[in-house]
């Protein structure tokens, strides 16, 4: 192929460490991106003929043979030195948790600076990777004095011979660290320094720290801020000259690309391989019919009291707000899959009546839950068909302690961390129409006999006489009138007390200062005896959504644990649509200030509205917000680029405004050719619930509340038959059990935050979740 063997065609093969980091995948995006429009260049340069669309596919296989990622602690440094190394040109190492004196933190990264003079293989370090450069050679790294977490800072250039080569100075770039170069040594020079302010203890202060290193005579550089970031600028550039600086140490004039049993040895490979899929034919037919509704006000909660009001097992997901889809369904006689993290036992029941099951399917997984659910959605397809986002499919939540799937040493074999149910037959209520569907099968499967007993009509004609009676319920349903809820009179009380959740507050940020997360989301339970059984739990929800409407509402009621979920949930987790490829959309919401009820009088209005816009504009233009949201947004980004060739941050921090608080929601979008439930695994469980990094964040919220959290703060919504899901954050959510009602409720902590402040956030997010019925 031309342009394989002359210099125009060779681009740096990269091995990039990850220290665990939420960011590091975003840095192998940047990498990517780079080698994609070096090939891409070189394909038409040299010639190539195989057409605008096939040139680019080649662009990206090439590109992705030129990245491999590994984690610090998975090989030693002798195979990393003898398997690995002499088949890359450079190495990044990416951002972390902890500290580079501390040996488990920073694992093989350590050995590559460390033996760079004997390999000669060029190395950046970003953020801690940057700390290990200056700590291997006698600099000292220290806690800084103003840490700095999701600001950015302006970027003073002090030597633009070579990495910042083209950089103007005074760029901006965002940070993300407690510790810093404090006191550098003789084998090393500063290349560039923060300037101006940042807030700190609730005051801007000066902050002049190194943000920018190069060994004197070694090929080893690193900089302190992410350039990674979405807030960054030019990060690309940067790795770019980083690479431009591998061709001049490495001298290569010809392309060498990793090989395949190399690349075996990569994150990216081993989660290929857990995700392998087969082609699957579509498994039901549809039959659907539309009622317009004719201007019917809050037509789906007539709906469900009209075709749900003696249901023993409602599964009601409800855009409450009448912004979106409500759907309204039940358990009753259709198959629930439930799995137990601590088990790893996948069970398959279908309720036949209150407190009755019969057991379809039981089995011990020797894989994560994540995929042999993977596979069943798959073959639980339908043939293309016209309706509405839902048409049919499974509903049901994944709990926060799903991101142990694998460990097993979580919980007990009676709790239910995932929990989903096929729904064959529904009514979806949409804004000015609703959708009667049923799904009919069309195959037989003999790899999962169960889904033949329970999913699905056995004919088209029972399908279309159930489709038929219930839209003429439906139509019936807009003529009745919703009685108003009873009001709803419960004593919450706090798990931990407001002293203790402070102490917890005060030590989270100590571990931040110390440099062990960059964001903690730290929460609280709120419990409340509530009388036992479906009714009050229904009473409860119709309480609740009419004093917060949202648009990720949820009422389930489970017959046999005698359980349910009251959701009021305003944020949207991840929502797919699979067509050729998979396109994602994720809405994190980091950021709240309480409003006030819109007064009813006329007279008090305009007042109310200037405080109200006060307040959003407050909201919009806090540092500590902004950090907060930022923070999660690279998160997700991370998350994203690890399933993903394109991810893009739509909208960055804008004000949504709900009943009982205003949000700061951004907007990311990304494209990929994952299944739905692999794109849910790869971004599980909700940054915006634990902080970042997730792996050892996630960590430091076990020790500090010590308890499990269950459904909140797992994210609950469907897997849609026809290659759609839609998933929210479970956050506004009551859980009822055994007589009693818990609410959780938190916020992210940074080393901005005030003890006190948060705690009355905590007080903000469990009014707006019980309203004025409550006192904490």
């Amino acid at each position: 192929m031309p342009g394989t063997n002359d210099a125009r065609g060779w681009h740096p093969r990269t091995l990039v460490v990850d220290n665990y980091d939420s960011y590091t995948y975003n840095l192998v995006a940047l990498l990517t991106d780079a080698a994609r429009a070096h090939y891409s260049s070189s394909i038409y340069d040299g010639g190539y003929c195989g057409g605008a669309e096939t040139s680019m596919e080649e662009a990206e296989r090439r590109a992705r043979e030129h990245i491999i990622v590994i984690r610090n602690d998975e090989y030693s440094w002798a195979t990393v030195r003898d398997s690995i190394l002499p088949h890359v040109d450079n190495i990044v190492i990416s951002p972390g948790p902890g500290t580079p004196a501390r040996r488990a933190d920073v694992g093989v990264g350590r050995d590559i600076i460390a033996h760079t003079e004997e390999d000669g293989r060029p190395v950046l370090g970003v953020c801690l990777g940057h700390q290990m450069i200056a700590h291997e050679f006698g600099a000292k790294v220290e806690q800084s004095v103003v840490p700095v977490h999701g600001q950015t800072s302006t970027i003073d250039v002090v030597d633009d011979s070579c990495l910042f080569r083209g950089i103007p100075n005074g760029f901006r770039a965002v940070r993300y660290h407690s510790l810093t170069v404090t006191r550098m040594s003789s084998n090393l020079r500063v290349l560039a320094r923060a300037s101006g302010t940042v807030e700190h203890a609730g005051r801007m202060v000066e902050s002049t720290d190194v943000m920018g290193i190069r060994h004197n005579t070694l090929p080893l550089w690193g900089v302190q801020f992410h350039p990674e970031s979405v807030c960054s600028e030019h990060g690309a550039q940067l790795l770019a000259n980083f690479s431009h600086l591998t061709r001049m140490a490495m001298g290569r004039t010809h392309v060498l690309r990793i090989p395949p049993h190399v690349q075996s040895m990569s994150v990216q490979a081993r989660d290929q391989r857990v995700w392998e899929r087969k082609p699957t034919e579509p498994r039901f037919n549809l039959v659907a019919r539309r009622v317009e509704l004719q201007g019917a006000v809050d037509a789906g909660a007539k709906a469900f009291a009209h075709l749900h009001g003696d249901d023993w097992a409602p599964l009601w997901l409800d855009a409450s707000d009448n912004s979106g889809m409500s759907v309204l369904a039940s358990s009753a006689r259709a198959a629930t899959v439930r799995y137990s993290v601590h088990s790893q036992q996948v069970r398959v029941v279908r309720a036949t009546g209150p407190n009755i099951e019969d057991e379809l399917f039981v089995q011990a997984l020797s894989e994560p839950f994540w995929t042999w659910m993977q596979r069943i959605v798959d073959d639980t397809q339908c043939v293309d068909s016209v309706g509405p986002a839902f048409r049919c499919g499974w509903i049901g939540h994944f709990a926060y302690e799903m991101k142990d799937d694998g460990c097993g040493d979580r919980g007990s074999a009676n709790e239910v961390d995932a929990q989903l149910t096929f729904v064959d037959r529904c009514v979806v209520v949409e804004p000015g129409c609703a959708w009667v569907l049923a799904l009919v099968q069309r195959t037989v499967d003999v790899e999962h006999e169960w889904l033949d007993q329970a999913c699905g009509f056995t004919s088209t004609s029972e399908a279309e006489a159930w489709v038929h009676t219930q839209t003429q319920r439906v139509v019936k349903a807009l003529d009745l009138d919703v009685p108003d809820p009873e009001p709803l009179h419960v004593q919450m009380r706090p798990l931990m007390d407001r002293a203790t959740y402070l102490d917890a507050i005060l030590a989270a940020q100590q571990l931040i200062a110390q440099g062990e997360s960059y964001e903690i989301c730290l929460t609280n339970e709120f419990r409340a005896a509530i009388d036992p059984g479906l009714s009050s739990a229904r009473q409860a929800y119709m309480h609740m959504r009419q004093n917060n409407p949202a648009p990720f509402g949820a009422f389930i009621w489970d017959s046999h644990n005698q359980s349910g979920i009251l959701s009021c949930s305003p944020e949207r987790f991840q929502r797919t649509r699979v067509n050729s490829e998979t396109e994602i959309e994720m809405k994190p919401i980091k950021g709240t200030s309480r409003r006030e009820p819109r007064p009813l009088s006329s007279n008090e209005f305009d007042e109310w509205l200037v405080e109200d816009e006060r307040r959003k504009h407050e909201l919009l233009n806090s540092i500590k917000e902004r950090a907060e949201n930022l923070m999660i947004v690279d998160l997700i980004r991370h998350d994203l680029n690890t399933i993903s060739h394109s991810v893009c941050v739509e909208r960055l921090m804008h004000i949504e405004s709900f009943a009982r608080v205003h949000q700061m929601v951004t907007t990311v979008r990304a494209r990929a050719l994952s299944g739905m439930v692999e794109c849910l695994a790869h971004c599980f469980p909700p940054g915006s619930m634990t902080g970042a990094p997730k792996t050892r964040t996630t960590q430091i919220i076990s020790q500090l509340e010590n308890r499990r959290r269950g459904v909140y703060s797992g994210v609950l919504g469907y897997f849609s038959v026809h290659g759609r899901s839609d998933w929210a954050v479970v956050i506004r959510t009551a859980v009822v059990a055994d007589g009693r009602m818990s609410v959780g409720t938190g916020g992210a902590l940074t080393i901005l935050s005030d003890p006190k402040a948060e705690w009355a956030e905590v007080e903000t997010k469990l009014h707006a979740t019980m309203s004025d019925s409550v006192s904490p």
